[in-house]
């Protein structure tokens, strides 16, 4: 490989709630803020590294976040692939090519890990754009890290990593062509919370994936599901299809790894779905569901309620039609009196 003709300045938002979302200008030893005031804002590099800590996940509080972070990781990763047959290789590009990626495109992996998704999505950039790499565990990124940058140290995509929490991501509004995290998702403190973050910093019609272990609800029952869920109990989580934004498009649900692992992919999009809600029925009823939604009134006694319908059907017109119709002469000759 040649080496890299350019070197391009990460851009990360201030992570400061009462700053106006200033840009961080990249220093010496760590981040700062132009807009606030001096001092105020200094987000530190990793000890060796230009990788910023936003915040981080205590140290061993998890296998995530020990020293032999990555080592487990890799241990876990063999289990998984032998345990489902299942190529890694073959899964991972299946996933990346979900996300319709370009030649430039601009990617943010959450809960990157050991970095094991990044070769692929590098292979899927065709030689030119960026990728940010997130997650809380610090042990765990740095040592995927480390990993990425001696196998791709001539590689032409840009490759940033920044250790932050998922769920308060320090990125604009669509400031990504995709984001994707496989493996993680069930352990999020507040999962609404992280797809939105992740759906946030997409721009519309962008794609997001995620995915996690949990087994098909058509395999519940099995004693093949109760074994893994006895095993591991994040298999027996369920899709987060409750947890995904009111505007995404073109969700597509899947279950992987013999149809233990559920993987959620959407477009974003900006507006909420669009419906007429006042196209008039046609029928006895009548009314749109604008009017049967908003214009719901007191229960009226029963007798005078299959009067009115009777009356109506009668005239030829819907009961909508002729309670309006009814209710405007009323109100007509109450206020002419």
């Amino acid at each position: 490989m040649q080496e890299k003709t350019h070197v391009k300045v990460p851009l990360y938002l201030c992570p400061n709630h009462k700053c106006p979302n200033g840009r961080l200008i990249v220093g010496p030893q760590g981040l700062t803020c132009p807009q606030c005031p001096p001092g105020a804002t200094f987000v530190p590099f990793a000890e060796g590294t230009s990788t910023p800590i936003f915040a981080s996940q205590t140290e061993n509080q998890n296998e995530y976040s020990s020293g032999n972070a990555a080592q487990i990781h890799d241990n876990a990763l063999k289990w998984l692939f032998a345990t489902f047959k299942t190529s890694e290789e073959d899964l991972r590009r299946s996933l990346t090519k979900r996300l319709n990626l370009r030649k430039g495109s601009k990617v943010l992996i959450t809960g990157a890990g050991a970095g094991n998704d990044i070769p692929y999505i590098i292979e899927a950039l065709d030689g030119e754009g960026e990728i940010y790499a997130q997650d809380f565990a610090k042990e765990m990124l740095l040592l995927g890290e480390k990993r990425i940058r001696e196998r791709f140290s001539g590689s032409e995509i840009d490759l940033f990593f920044s250790v932050s929490d998922a769920i308060n991501l320090p990125f604009e509004d669509g400031f990504f062509d995709a984001a994707f995290h496989f493996g993680g998702i069930n352990l999020f403190g507040d999962k609404k919370k992280g797809i939105a973050e992740m759906y946030r910093v997409v721009r519309e019609h962008g794609r997001v994936l995620v995915g996690d272990e949990g087994v098909a609800p058509w395999l519940r029952s099995t004693e093949e599901a109760k074994i893994l869920i006895n095993n591991t109990a994040l298999y027996g989580f369920e899709a987060p299809l409750d947890d995904l934004p009111p505007t995404a498009r073109e969700v597509e649900l899947s279950w992987e790894l013999s149809n233990c692992f559920y993987v959620v992919t959407m477009t974003v999009c900006y507006s909420p779905i669009s419906i007429d809600i006042s196209v008039p029925h046609v029928g006895r009823r009548g009314g749109s569901m604008r009017t049967r939604y908003f214009g719901q009134l007191e229960g009226v006694d029963p007798t005078l309620r299959d009067a009115v319908y009777s009356r109506a059907e009668r005239l030829g017109v819907s009961r909508v039609e002729l309670i309006e119709s009814i209710l405007r002469s009323g109100l007509t000759a109450k206020e002419s009196s």
